[in-house]
């Protein structure tokens, strides 16, 4: 559902997406600032954009220059004017992970080995160092404090893609103020505080596991398993820059992403069939000409 309310700028009646914090006029592409409403979460950061559009826009084309297979289309999605800027809502969470775990370490010995071999017809014996593993099973605890765990607070940008862009650098976050989101689309969250923090457990969880795996004695370790609990101390809504290029392949809408602190590209691409009938039919030509030169040179050679 959308909001109706008059320009500041030009007096025109324009109608603003529900799920935005801020858009362009339509009329006099002035910038439009929602204000915000009784049941909107507060923002805490806003990042600003330090790639610009153009940069953002190279970031793409150097991404897709080897994409010999991708569509024209594609290819074509790196026009600057085309990039949309975003500043797309994410919960940042410090929080404190506490494990308990059990796995099975490994200690690394080593015994030396005598062999045979045969040289020059007569039979060597020689030595060598083989490596072996005594593994003992361990349990424990491990805790640890995780700042600034970012989980995509919008629907339109799934965890997964979430994960790929990141890193963000929040250090160049500013306090919410109104003007850091003119003449760009801020998104509302559409991901609830509830789901989100579901989210950020179940992926700390997986980070403690990378953490207890470094933490563990020994030479190596496997079948490491940990149940963690996360007690949340702060948790924040930041709004991050994103570069969004948005491109029509047989009658699909896709869209790629780029960063728009560190120019990380995200998205996927697919496949031209005509481009690869095309090259599969070079390929087979190349190979028929080849058979074909073969084929003349056996019938020279016959002759002579």
């Amino acid at each position: 559902m959308a909001l109706d309310f008059d320009c500041p700028n030009c007096g025109a009646s324009v109608s603003f997406p529900e799920g935005q914090l801020s858009d362009r006029c339509a009329f006099c592409e002035a910038p439009l600032v929602r204000s915000a409403e009784e049941n909107d979460e507060p923002v805490d950061l806003v990042a600003p954009f330090r790639l610009k559009q153009a940069q953002a826009a190279g970031r793409l084309k150097q991404s897709l220059s080897g994409r010999y297979l991708a569509p024209e289309a594609v290819r074509n999605a790196t026009d600057p004017e085309d990039l949309k800027g975003v500043l797309v809502p994410f919960w940042c969470y410090d929080a404190t992970a506490r494990s308990q775990y059990d796995a099975d370490v490994g200690i690394h010995w080593y015994e030396t080995e005598t062999y045979t071999v045969t040289v020059n017809g007569k039979t060597e014996t020689r030595t060598r160092q083989v490596r072996r593993t005594e593994w003992h099973s361990l349990s424990g605890s491990h805790v640890q404090v995780y700042n600034d765990h970012l989980v995509s607070g919008s629907k339109g940008l799934p965890e997964r893609e979430a994960n790929e862009l990141e890193p963000f650098d929040l250090g160049h976050a500013r306090p919410f103020d109104p003007t850091l989101l003119a003449g760009l689309i801020a998104e509302k969250p559409s991901v609830d505080h509830a789901q989100a923090r579901q989210t950020a457990s179940e992926e700390l969880a997986q980070r403690e596991n990378k953490a207890i795996r470094a933490f563990l004695p020994g030479d190596e370790c496997r079948n490491v398993h940990n149940q963690t609990e996360t007690a949340v101390e702060d948790v924040r809504l930041v709004l991050l820059p994103v570069w969004v290029a948005t491109y029509r392949h047989k009658d699909k809408v896709f869209r790629l992403l780029v960063n728009g602190q560190t120019g990380e590209v995200v998205g996927d691409v697919p496949r031209s069939w005509a481009k690869i009938a095309g090259a599969v039919g070079c390929i087979g030509l190349l190979l028929l000409g080849f058979a074909l030169f073969v084929a003349i040179l056996s019938a020279i050679g016959a002759i002579q």
